[in-house]
């Protein structure tokens, strides 16, 4: 297992500067699949596709909270929430800022249940949907061209289902959102997770793992965002016939309702035995510190920075890349434009 951390003093600077630009663009080309939910691919996504020209996002399609819930339900859309943030994520510079406005937009409260709580880029991919009759992949295709997205935007699935999983005491709990806001009080772990009814993988996100060179497991909720994806029928498959580099984004917090105490060697070890692997090519781990009112801030949640413990982890990664990747924003922490270069040199 080889170590690795990318905020050590160089001795010579400018060389260790023109060896990361030499790595950037060397493999300008190479393709990249950034697997997960909407907020971690989100961020790596904005990041990478300044270095790397061949994108593309695998989204996980099993949301049951909020307003996506009501577009489930009375509608029968798959939920959008999470391919409309790799489409802003991917989307050209010159049109980010205005799209991200009209894209993430969510209506007040206004006692109009339709509309309350409801993001205005959902609601166009709905309408696209239905314009297509029913064809989220078309109604893809349709926004990230009106975006000018650099890549691609895929779905894991375009099958209905939900995520069910089975906890601690031996109940079931089914749906994202129930699984995804249990209360802080509520002590039971998350044991295993299945989708009811099962779910083929999209057949272009199958063929876009088996051709990558490198394949990330975004950081994101891993029993509600990453884990979701490998439960696919076809998921595993595809891993293994794929060739590609395997890297593992570590999350840096806990979150109480999935991963409470886990060090970062569980989060590899549980989101391995969902895809048939022993171990990572790479895990990347932040080793960056909090302000003391950030931690405070989590903590009230039963949130906690991940501890590297590295002779664990080591055994599930051949290499552990380690970086401050903390950007506190508002005391909510999210990582870094660093994890895309560590990404790219890779």
């Amino acid at each position: 297992m080889e170590s690795f951390s990318a905020n050590i003093d160089f001795p010579h600077i400018r060389d260790y500067c023109q060896y990361r630009t030499l790595k950037y663009m060397s493999n300008i080309n190479e393709s990249i699949v950034l697997i997960g939910g909407g907020g971690g691919v989100y961020r790596v996504a904005r990041f990478l596709k300044h270095i790397r020209k061949n994108i593309t996002t695998v989204q996980t399609m099993f949301d049951y909270g909020g307003h996506s819930k009501r577009l489930r339900d009375e509608r029968g859309m798959l939920p959008p929430s999470d391919i409309r943030q790799g489409i802003l994520a991917l989307a050209d510079d010159s049109l980010e800022g205005g799209m991200r406005f009209l894209l993430s937009y969510r209506f007040e409260e206004k006692n109009d249940p339709s509309l309350d709580r409801a993001t205005l880029g959902n609601l166009i991919l709905t309408a696209l949907t239905e314009y297509h009759d029913g064809n989220i992949v078309l109604a893809i295709n349709d926004l990230c061209r009106l975006c000018r997205v650099k890549g691609k935007v895929l779905p894991v699935s375009i099958d209905h289902a939900n995520l069910s999983v089975i906890l601690s005491d031996g109940s079931t709990l089914t749906g994202e959102g129930l699984i995804d806001t249990r209360s802080h009080d509520d002590n039971r772990t998350i044991v295993s997770a299945r989708l009811e009814p099962k779910a083929n993988i999209y057949v272009g996100a199958y063929e876009a793992i088996v051709k990558a060179d490198k394949i990330l497991f975004c950081p994101g909720d891993l029993f509600t965002s990453i884990i979701p994806t490998t439960l696919t029928e076809g998921f595993v498959g595809a891993i293994a016939e794929s060739k590609a580099q395997l890297i593992f984004a570590v999350n840096i917090m806990t979150k109480k309702a999935e991963t409470h105490r886990f060090p970062a060697s569980r989060f590899a070890e549980v989101l391995l035995s969902y895809i048939g692997r022993d171990r990572f090519d790479a895990v990347i781990v932040n080793n960056g510190s909090l302000s003391a009112s950030t931690r405070a801030a989590y903590r009230k949640e039963r949130a906690y920075p991940v501890r590297i413990d590295h002779k664990k982890l080591g055994k599930f990664a051949t290499r552990i890349i380690e970086a401050d990747l903390v950007d506190e924003e508002g005391r909510i922490v999210r990582h870094n434009k660093e994890i895309a270069s560590l990404l790219a040199e890779l």
